[in-house]
């Protein structure tokens, strides 16, 4: 069965544009002349920040954006953004720091670009033609980290990204997109994906469990929730919270069929697998969360959609900003919430 990529899925909103089969995920690359040469540079653009943005993030005292044709911007106010050389023309999917200076960017064709100075240049460390795109990224220190993307795909490092490696296992084998990727305030690792995929490890990513979800949609974000909980959100607006991940049922990865389950509705079933259904007050997708300095989020999605979840996750509001196209990530910077999206960059005001 040919299935269309969550990533390209959510482009296909920022452009505007009905989700179509993914031909660069489905297919298998021709062996041509430009595959030998190795990716193309990204073109320098003088309007680079009205460009289609899927992610944004804090550098220190800077934002960084990635997005479309391999653009990387950053800025040091959220108004003037200066583009930086990217080795790669391809879709970049998610921006990452583990401090000031050094950050890591993912995307298309397992793309893996590093900085060391805060995003001003960035040098490639991993890119296959034939790989599949790469959704999120996680260090749990100098030395190991875990990339995830499209049809199960895991890679780890052992060496500070010098070399990454394919993982093969139970989670893996389901080839289902696993989306985002947490650790949460217990150190347990989390992994939310399609068909509402989630798993946990316990043992820093060397294995992992598959949960009983009591979502059958595709869940595109997670966070962490008080102790040791988390927090998913994906499609038409579905919201769930947990309070004790390690409490949640898990099942048997040989037996699981993603496509044999249905959502669960009865609130005491969810309880009992260890989840509760945040009532929300739309139904569009819901692809990224902002964390407030209240204890609470934002979560930002289709058209606009902007919700604040409050602190102790128990309500969901509407929120009303300038941005009336689809977003995809935010980020806090000073006393204002940056977007980026199918209009580049947005300023989506003061944090509530």
């Amino acid at each position: 069965m040919r299935r269309v990529g969550v990533l390209f899925g959510v482009i296909a909103l920022l452009s505007g544009a009905a989700p179509a089969q993914q031909e660069i995920e489905d297919a298998a690359p021709a062996e041509t002349a430009a595959v030998a040469r190795g990716p193309s540079p990204a073109v320098m653009a003088p309007k680079a920040a009205k460009n289609r943005l899927l992610d944004i993030t804090t550098a220190g005292p800077r934002l960084v954006a990635v997005g479309q044709q391999g653009v990387i911007l950053t800025s040091d106010d959220g108004t003037a953004w200066t583009q930086s050389p990217s080795p790669v023309s391809t879709m970049l999917t998610r921006v990452h720091f583990t401090d000031a200076k050094a950050g890591w960017v993912l995307g298309y064709d397992a793309t893996i670009l590093q900085t060391a100075d805060g995003g001003a240049t960035w040098v490639l460390k991993h890119h296959d033609p034939k790989g599949r795109a790469l959704y999120d990224l996680l260090f749990l220190d100098s030395n190991n980290g875990i990339a995830i993307g499209a049809y199960g795909t895991m890679l780890v490092t052992t060496d500070g990204g010098a070399t990454w490696t394919a993982r093969d296992d139970a989670l893996t084998g389901l080839g289902m997109h696993l989306n985002a990727l947490q650790k949460l305030a217990d150190g347990t690792l989390f992994i939310a994906g399609e068909r509402g995929l989630m798993a946990r490890s316990t043992d820093a990513g060397a294995t992992w469990s598959i949960l009983d979800s009591p979502y059958a949609g595709s869940l595109f974000g997670a966070m962490p929730h008080g102790d040791k909980g988390a927090l998913v959100y994906g499609m038409r607006g579905n919201v769930y919270a947990a309070t004790d991940l390690a409490s949640c049922p898990v099942v048997d990865p040989a037996t699981w069929d993603p496509y044999a389950r249905e959502t669960v509705a009865d609130a005491e079933k969810i309880a009992a697998l260890g989840w509760r259904k945040i009532e929300s007050p739309v139904r569009e997708s819901l692809f990224g969360a902002v964390p407030l300095a209240s204890g609470g989020a934002l979560l930002i999605g289709v058209n606009g959609t902007t919700l604040k979840l409050d602190a102790g996750a128990a309500t969901i509001t509407a929120v009303k900003t300038p941005a009336v196209e689809t977003l995809a990530k935010g980020v806090r910077f000073g006393e204002h919430v940056f977007a980026v999206g199918r209009r580049g960059v947005e300023d989506l005001g003061a944090a509530p």
